[in-house]
């Protein structure tokens, strides 16, 4: 079977499986099975992060990719033309993560096989929860590791899209309390859903202040059609390249929702959490060094970019682990649009061989 066979194989066999964390209960099954059937040294961490070795000489690298799916997808249906396999439009596929995955459960069998005294030793971290919030990354057993550089498998696209800065993250949850009456009645009540509508109205959309991005993804409101609302919750987020800026950012918001609920007589209780920091990536460091190195050997140009988007990364290099994100392969993560290109994971196959021998 050739290797565009191979990774198209796991590939749809990964896809198959729906797993939302805290549930990654079926695909840790199934990494650990493969890499049983190859001779590939594993173990469990206490988060159930999945760490997976390969010896090899001089100092260790680290690859890595996440285990859980953003939303559940019970019933994928896809196309298959040519190299791409693309969703028919009724679900994700899920190929954020499983491109990547696939093509290091592949990487793993394939080097297992190898004589390793012609590449680095090879550290495969596999986390869970990272769509929630990066919490297989935040509660990792780092002890468990040596590398102190990395490649991250979970960024749009060819392999050429690397990733060198990326933004803090404020997790915010509130919710305001009211008080429920019969609509025959309004004056008597205390409406939770008018209290969010004027606080949510006093904060910019999309942007909450300057370099910094707000977004309420979820908002519940009431109990009864012929109710007046007494409570309303919402989960919200904020993202900003400067760290301190994001955490005053969500200081500053939550005084604004407290300070309405007062107005109306109500109350509000705000979580936020400053869930991981940002980064942005020194390009004289090493990695670099060896990253442009093996993009030379492949004739190919790597393409250095800022997102907004967080990663398991985010964590890693605040670990110390300077690493940066890749192209994996998928396109349109997060949509019912998705797609994966079978020839890009192909290519990102040979790049990681030729990073670990470089």
């Amino acid at each position: 079977m050739s290797l565009k066979q191979r990774l198209q194989k796991t590939l749809i066999e990964l896809m198959a499986i729906n797993e939302i964390y805290p549930n990654e209960k079926e695909v840790i099954r199934y990494v650990e099975h493969r890499l049983d059937e190859a001779g590939v040294k594993w173990q469990e961490d206490g988060f159930r992060n999945v760490i997976a070795t390969i010896p090899g000489q001089g100092e260790s690298v680290m690859y890595s990719t996440h285990l859980d799916i953003p939303e559940p997808a019970p019933n994928v249906k896809y196309t298959i033309e040519g190299d791409v396999i693309r969703s028919d439009g009724s679900s994700i596929l899920g190929v954020d993560p499983k491109t990547g995955l696939a093509i290091l459960i592949e990487l793993l069998i394939d080097l297992a096989a190898k004589d390793h005294a012609t590449h680095a030793p090879l550290e495969v971290l596999l986390t869970r929860g990272e769509e929630t919030g990066l919490f297989g990354a935040r509660n990792a057993d780092y002890s468990l590791l040596k590398s102190k550089i990395g490649l991250v498998l979970d960024e749009d696209g060819p392999v050429t899209q690397v990733v060198i800065q990326a933004p803090g993250y404020v997790r915010f949850d509130a919710e305001f309390i009211g008080k429920i009456v019969h609509p025959r009645e309004p004056e008597n009540g205390i409406n939770a859903l008018q209290m969010a509508c004027e606080a949510l109205s006093s904060i910019p959309w999309g942007y909450s202040a300057a370099g910094v991005t707000w977004n309420v993804g979820l908002l519940s409101a009431g109990t009864a059609r012929n109710s007046v609302p007494g409570k309303v919750s919402l989960k919200a987020e904020l993202r900003s390249y400067d760290n301190t800026l994001v955490e005053a950012e969500g200081k500053r918001i939550e005084k604004i929702f407290c300070d309405v609920a007062k107005k109306f007589h109500g109350q509000c209780i705000v979580e936020h959490e400053f869930e991981f920091e940002g980064y942005q990536l020194d390009q004289t460091h090493p990695l670099f060094q060896r990253l442009e190195s093996t993009f030379g050997t492949m004739e190919l140009k790597p393409n250095y970019f800022a997102t907004f988007g967080g990663s398991d990364a985010n964590v890693f290099n605040a670990r110390g682990i300077i690493c940066v994100p890749i192209g994996s392969g998928y396109y349109n993560a997060h949509q019912y649009t998705e797609y994966a290109d079978i020839g890009a994971m192909e290519q990102i196959f040979d790049f990681l061989n030729r990073f670990l021998q470089s």
